[in-house]
Protein backbone atom coordinates (compact mmCIF):
# COMPACT_ATOMS: atom_id res chain seq x y z
CA UNK A 1 0.00 0.00 0.00
CA UNK A 2 1.50 3.56 -1.05
CA UNK A 3 1.89 5.46 2.32
CA UNK A 4 0.50 9.19 0.51
CA UNK A 5 -2.16 10.20 -2.14
CA UNK A 6 0.66 12.22 -4.37
CA UNK A 7 2.94 8.69 -4.89
CA UNK A 8 -0.08 6.75 -5.21
CA UNK A 9 -1.20 9.41 -8.22
CA UNK A 10 2.69 9.54 -9.14
CA UNK A 11 2.34 5.68 -10.14
CA UNK A 12 -1.25 6.26 -11.67
CA UNK A 13 0.05 8.58 -14.08
CA UNK A 14 2.04 5.53 -15.36
CA UNK A 15 -0.66 2.87 -15.36
CA UNK A 16 -0.93 0.46 -17.93
CA UNK A 17 -2.95 -2.13 -16.66
CA UNK A 18 -5.86 -2.03 -18.75
CA UNK A 19 -6.57 -1.31 -22.95
CA UNK A 20 -7.63 2.34 -21.53
CA UNK A 21 -4.01 2.86 -21.86
CA UNK A 22 -4.50 2.95 -25.76
CA UNK A 23 -5.19 6.28 -27.53
CA UNK A 24 -5.18 8.14 -24.39
CA UNK A 25 -3.82 11.31 -23.81
CA UNK A 26 -2.80 11.39 -20.05
CA UNK A 27 -4.22 9.86 -16.74
CA UNK A 28 -6.89 12.07 -15.66
CA UNK A 29 -5.75 12.18 -11.96
CA UNK A 30 -8.32 13.29 -9.20
CA UNK A 31 -8.26 16.15 -8.44
CA UNK A 32 -9.50 18.77 -5.12
CA UNK A 33 -9.11 18.52 -1.95
CA UNK A 34 -6.43 15.49 -0.13
CA UNK A 35 -7.61 15.60 2.99
CA UNK A 36 -11.68 16.21 2.23
CA UNK A 37 -13.91 13.83 4.25
CA UNK A 38 -16.65 14.01 1.36
CA UNK A 39 -15.62 12.27 -1.75
CA UNK A 40 -17.57 12.75 -5.33
CA UNK A 41 -17.25 9.69 -7.60
CA UNK A 42 -17.99 9.78 -11.30
CA UNK A 43 -17.82 6.87 -13.68
CA UNK A 44 -15.57 7.84 -16.02
CA UNK A 45 -13.46 10.66 -17.83
CA UNK A 46 -14.95 12.33 -21.03
CA UNK A 47 -12.68 13.61 -24.09
CA UNK A 48 -12.55 16.64 -22.71
CA UNK A 49 -10.50 15.43 -19.39
CA UNK A 50 -8.72 13.30 -21.21
CA UNK A 51 -7.46 16.49 -22.78
CA UNK A 52 -7.05 18.47 -19.47
CA UNK A 53 -6.15 15.75 -17.15
CA UNK A 54 -8.61 16.96 -15.00
CA UNK A 55 -11.71 15.25 -13.80
CA UNK A 56 -15.12 17.11 -15.19
CA UNK A 57 -14.08 19.34 -16.82
CA UNK A 58 -15.43 21.13 -20.14
CA UNK A 59 -20.04 21.59 -20.05
CA UNK A 60 -20.13 18.72 -17.33
CA UNK A 61 -17.41 20.31 -15.07
CA UNK A 62 -19.09 23.67 -15.91
CA UNK A 63 -22.24 23.06 -14.87
CA UNK A 64 -21.20 21.14 -11.92
CA UNK A 65 -19.25 24.13 -10.59
CA UNK A 66 -22.27 26.56 -10.55
CA UNK A 67 -23.96 24.10 -8.70
CA UNK A 68 -21.89 23.93 -5.90
CA UNK A 69 -21.26 27.64 -6.06
CA UNK A 70 -25.10 27.66 -5.46
CA UNK A 71 -25.45 25.34 -2.76
CA UNK A 72 -22.25 27.34 -1.53
CA UNK A 73 -19.48 24.69 -2.14
CA UNK A 74 -16.43 25.01 -3.71
CA UNK A 75 -14.81 21.85 -5.82
CA UNK A 76 -11.25 22.30 -4.47
CA UNK A 77 -13.10 21.91 -0.80
CA UNK A 78 -14.13 17.97 -2.26
CA UNK A 79 -12.34 15.04 -3.49
CA UNK A 80 -13.18 14.67 -6.93
CA UNK A 81 -12.23 10.92 -8.55
CA UNK A 82 -13.52 8.23 -11.00
CA UNK A 83 -14.40 4.32 -11.62
CA UNK A 84 -11.72 4.49 -14.68
CA UNK A 85 -9.23 7.06 -14.92
CA UNK A 86 -8.80 7.24 -18.39
CA UNK A 87 -10.80 8.06 -21.26
CA UNK A 88 -13.29 5.40 -22.95
CA UNK A 89 -13.52 6.35 -26.36
CA UNK A 90 -15.08 4.44 -29.53
CA UNK A 91 -15.03 5.43 -32.85
CA UNK A 92 -18.00 6.64 -34.27
CA UNK A 93 -17.67 7.25 -38.54
CA UNK A 94 -14.05 8.61 -37.49
CA UNK A 95 -14.73 10.75 -34.43
CA UNK A 96 -13.37 9.58 -31.15
CA UNK A 97 -16.87 9.50 -28.52
CA UNK A 98 -17.40 8.83 -25.29
CA UNK A 99 -18.59 5.28 -24.24
CA UNK A 100 -18.80 3.39 -21.16
CA UNK A 101 -15.91 1.58 -19.49
CA UNK A 102 -16.77 -2.11 -19.87
CA UNK A 103 -16.61 -4.15 -16.72
CA UNK A 104 -13.12 -5.73 -16.44
CA UNK A 105 -11.68 -1.79 -17.04
CA UNK A 106 -14.07 -1.14 -14.04
CA UNK A 107 -12.88 -4.18 -12.21
CA UNK A 108 -8.83 -3.07 -12.39
CA UNK A 109 -8.85 0.48 -12.55
CA UNK A 110 -10.98 0.31 -8.68
CA UNK A 111 -8.95 -2.38 -7.35
CA UNK A 112 -5.50 -0.97 -8.14
CA UNK A 113 -6.45 2.70 -7.63
CA UNK A 114 -9.68 3.92 -5.95
CA UNK A 115 -9.26 1.43 -3.22
CA UNK A 116 -5.91 2.99 -2.64
CA UNK A 117 -7.45 6.29 -2.48
CA UNK A 118 -10.39 5.37 -0.10
CA UNK A 119 -7.96 3.86 1.86
CA UNK A 120 -5.98 7.06 2.79
CA UNK A 121 -8.25 9.33 2.46
CA UNK A 122 -10.59 7.82 4.11
CA UNK A 123 -13.76 10.02 3.13
CA UNK A 124 -17.14 10.06 5.49
CA UNK A 125 -19.63 10.29 2.71
CA UNK A 126 -19.15 9.27 -0.80
CA UNK A 127 -21.59 11.25 -3.41
CA UNK A 128 -21.78 9.04 -6.99
CA UNK A 129 -22.57 11.37 -9.79
CA UNK A 130 -24.58 8.92 -11.63
CA UNK A 131 -26.67 6.29 -11.41
CA UNK A 132 -23.87 3.68 -12.71
CA UNK A 133 -21.26 4.60 -10.22
CA UNK A 134 -23.97 4.40 -7.41
CA UNK A 135 -25.04 0.72 -8.52
CA UNK A 136 -21.01 0.14 -8.60
CA UNK A 137 -21.24 0.94 -5.04
CA UNK A 138 -24.75 -0.04 -3.88
CA UNK A 139 -25.59 -2.75 -6.15
CA UNK A 140 -27.32 -3.27 -9.86
CA UNK A 141 -30.54 -3.08 -8.62
CA UNK A 142 -30.02 0.45 -7.20
CA UNK A 143 -32.46 2.74 -9.04
CA UNK A 144 -31.33 6.25 -9.31
CA UNK A 145 -34.94 7.76 -10.36
CA UNK A 146 -35.99 5.97 -6.80
CA UNK A 147 -33.24 6.74 -4.36
CA UNK A 148 -31.36 9.39 -4.98
CA UNK A 149 -30.69 12.21 -2.44
CA UNK A 150 -31.15 9.29 -0.08
CA UNK A 151 -28.04 8.00 2.44
CA UNK A 152 -26.98 4.49 2.50
CA UNK A 153 -24.76 2.27 4.27
CA UNK A 154 -21.89 0.97 2.15
CA UNK A 155 -22.79 -2.30 2.68
CA UNK A 156 -20.44 -4.19 4.72
CA UNK A 157 -19.92 -7.15 1.91
CA UNK A 158 -18.38 -4.19 -0.57
CA UNK A 159 -14.66 -4.72 -1.16
CA UNK A 160 -14.32 -1.46 -0.21
CA UNK A 161 -15.42 -2.27 3.42
CA UNK A 162 -12.45 -3.16 4.92
CA UNK A 163 -10.60 -0.24 4.13
CA UNK A 164 -12.49 1.92 6.12
CA UNK A 165 -11.97 2.47 9.69
CA UNK A 166 -15.65 4.03 9.90
CA UNK A 167 -17.75 2.83 7.24
CA UNK A 168 -19.18 6.08 4.27
CA UNK A 169 -22.49 6.76 3.87
CA UNK A 170 -23.06 6.77 -0.13
CA UNK A 171 -25.74 9.37 -1.87
CA UNK A 172 -26.43 9.16 -5.40
CA UNK A 173 -27.03 12.30 -7.42
CA UNK A 174 -28.03 12.84 -10.82
CA UNK A 175 -25.06 13.44 -13.36
CA UNK A 176 -24.37 17.29 -13.62
CA UNK A 177 -24.51 16.71 -17.79
CA UNK A 178 -28.16 15.25 -17.35
CA UNK A 179 -29.32 19.14 -16.76
CA UNK A 180 -27.57 19.75 -20.15
CA UNK A 181 -29.17 16.89 -21.90
CA UNK A 182 -32.56 17.79 -20.38
CA UNK A 183 -32.26 21.62 -21.43
CA UNK A 184 -31.93 20.60 -24.94
CA UNK A 185 -34.27 17.97 -24.94
CA UNK A 186 -37.17 18.27 -22.33
CA UNK A 187 -36.51 22.10 -21.13
CA UNK A 188 -39.53 21.55 -18.91
CA UNK A 189 -38.17 19.40 -16.72
CA UNK A 190 -35.08 21.22 -16.46
CA UNK A 191 -35.89 24.03 -13.56
CA UNK A 192 -37.57 21.06 -11.22
CA UNK A 193 -34.25 18.27 -11.86
CA UNK A 194 -32.30 21.14 -10.80
CA UNK A 195 -33.73 22.32 -7.86
CA UNK A 196 -33.53 18.42 -7.06
CA UNK A 197 -29.92 18.45 -7.17
CA UNK A 198 -29.63 20.85 -5.59
CA UNK A 199 -31.27 19.84 -2.16
CA UNK A 200 -29.23 17.34 -2.44
CA UNK A 201 -26.22 19.24 -2.91
CA UNK A 202 -27.10 21.24 0.12
CA UNK A 203 -27.26 17.75 1.68
CA UNK A 204 -23.63 16.70 0.73
CA UNK A 205 -22.86 20.05 2.46
CA UNK A 206 -24.12 19.71 5.30
CA UNK A 207 -21.99 16.54 5.54
CA UNK A 208 -19.31 17.95 4.93
CA UNK A 209 -19.33 21.14 7.74
CA UNK A 210 -20.35 18.57 10.50
CA UNK A 211 -17.42 16.26 9.42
Amino acid sequence: MFDTLETTFSEMRRCVACNLKNGRTQVVLPSGARDSRVALIGHAPSGTDDATGIPYTGPAGEVLEELLFKVGLRRSNLYISNLVNCWPWKDAGGTLVNRPPVALEVKTCTALWLQREFALLQPKALVCLGGQAAQHFLGKNFKITESRGAWFDLPSTSPYAPLFDTLPKVMAVLQPAYLIHLQQHAPESYAPTLELLLGDLREVKRVLEDA
